[in-house]
């Protein structure tokens, strides 16, 4: 969804004069008048008469006139003329509680559904006030005058959804969600407004606000793809991929004929696939660890390495005593021999602190398993689904790039780790089992080959190229290898 903006806009009002056509003798009368009024207005408030309230109540209409006027060169004499002309009508009303100021400081629709003249003049000082000063690009001061509008009127939607905008754009987050939630508590729909009330939230990392805001776009505007994909990008950017996945696969059972919403649902799960390889590794690693067998025939052999040490070292001595003519060169003999017992001893002491170490912290080997398996079977669910949404997108886009891309890395990745058993086989293991995982690894080598073949057809990129490489040396196909330019 493309970024909020404003389109102004000069809501003026509408009584006041269009100075562009207006006769300059009547412009220079205009402003005579006002400036008249304001100073006779100031000097009574200097006098005795500065506890009527109608002398206040005067004084405050003088600068609303000024605030209203739309004239630039009188409205630069008195820049804050709107908030002038409040601050007189909030005095009026506190030595008067009748006085008629007070319809000033509250825009009110009369019986006839029309807006009463005094309200209106306050509410387009301010709003129009706002507007100017987003025009000269000072929004912190726009923001100001826009969020008294909204006090004066406090049911107006335009206000609100300008005091969000222009929040944003000062920077100033608590004016925009102050701006935008006022609109939407009004009644607001505009899903524009919606999205950027979640965004400022989701920048906050406001996860249960972010998305209670887009639910509730969503809600009042049930047709929009928009909100809806972004709600999903929160999910994700929450690190909620069950959430999201269970958004998608709605969308994509209930008929979705989007080939991107396919294939991102295939993605997801194959993230999931990678995410629980990360965890699948710990409790391998775990198990390696707590391999307690294994350990103690490490420590038993160095044992026996010591002991066999040992004999020679005997072995040369007695010798040594025996045939003093090799004397020498047997006890230079017991000298290596004694080095090598004490690395060996050494090696010992490591093998026995490894051990204490693992009985200390006592590995769960059943329990660990247990959870490997269950997770496996999380995993290989996780995967089947991948396959069968990049399946669902490749039959509704059969020359979609991506989609043919990730089939070709999902099973040359599964060839990796099947590879991987190999790889770490000792050679009797090797001889019973070697060849058969070697086949599966084939496999799915081969399994991948027709979608990169496939993804390098429709895109020359030099990614797929390199996977192409590889699997044509693994399966060694020298013709095909000859013709990719290598």
């Amino acid at each position: 969804m493309r970024k909020i903006t404003l389109a102004l806009f000069a809501i003026l009002l509408t009584a006041g004069a269009t100075f562009a056509q207006a006769d300059k003798l009547i412009l220079e009368a205009n402003r005579k008048a006002m400036t008249e009024a304001k100073k006779k207005a100031d000097e009574a408030v200097m006098k005795k008469d500065s506890l009527k309230s109608k002398t206040w109540l005067t004084r405050g209409e003088a600068y609303l006139e000024i605030a209203i006027s739309n004239d630039s060169v009188i409205m630069k004499t008195e820049p804050t003329a709107n908030y002038k002309a409040m601050a007189n009508f909030k005095k009026a009303l506190a030595l008067d509680a009748a006085s008629p100021a007070k319809k000033y400081l509250s825009f009110v629709v009369g019986k006839d559904g029309k807006p009463e003249p005094e309200g209106q003049k306050m509410y387009s000082a301010f709003l129009n006030g706002g507007i100017l000063k987003y025009q000269a690009k000072d929004f912190p001061g726009a923001v100001k005058d826009l969020k008294m509008a909204m006090e004066v009127s406090p049911k107006d939607t335009l206000a609100a959804n300008y005091t969000g905008v222009i929040g944003q754009l000062a920077k100033d987050d608590a004016s925009a969600k102050y701006g935008f939630e006022k609109y939407i508590e009004l009644g607001g729909k505009d899903a524009t407004v919606i999205y950027a009330l979640a965004q400022v939230y989701k920048n906050e990392n406001n996860e249960e606000k972010a998305l209670a805001i887009i639910e509730k776009g969503i809600a009042l505007n049930p047709t929009n793809k928009d909100l809806k994909a972004e709600k999903i990008n929160m999910l994700l950017g929450f690190k909620k991929i069950d959430a999201a996945i269970k958004e998608m696969e709605a969308s994509v059972n209930a008929g979705s004929k989007n080939t991107q919403e396919v294939l991102n649902l295939g993605i997801l799960y194959d993230n999931k696939v990678q995410e629980m390889e990360k965890e699948a590794k710990g409790y391998r690693d775990q198990l390696s660890k707590g391999n307690v067998d294994g350990l103690n025939k490490k420590i038993q052999a160095q044992k026996d390495k010591i002991s066999a040490y040992d004999e020679e070292i005997k072995r040369l001595s007695d010798k040594a005593k025996k045939d003093p003519k090799t004397a020498a060169a047997s006890k230079k003999q017991i000298g290596e021999v004694s080095q090598m017992r004490d690395e060996a001893n050494g090696t010992l002491t490591n093998l026995n602190a490894e051990q204490a170490k693992q009985t200390a912290t006592a590995t769960n080997t059943a329990d660990v398993s247990k959870k490997l398996a269950d997770l496996q079977v999380k995993q290989d669910e996780a995967r089947a689904n991948a396959v069968k949404y990049y399946k669902k997108a490749l039959e509704m886009e059969p020359d979609n790039y991506d989609v043919n891309y990730n089939m070709g890395v999902m099973s040359f990745n599964e060839a990796v780790e099947i590879k991987k058993k190999v790889d770490a086989m000792d050679m009797n293991t090797y001889k019973t089992e070697g060849k058969a995982v070697e086949e599966k690894s084939t496999a799915k080598f081969k399994e991948a080959l027709p979608f990169f073949e496939k993804a390098y057809s429709l895109k020359k990129e030099d990614d797929i190229k390199s996977s192409l490489r590889s699997l044509y040396q693994i399966l060694k196909m020298e013709d095909k290898l000859k013709a990719l330019g290598e």
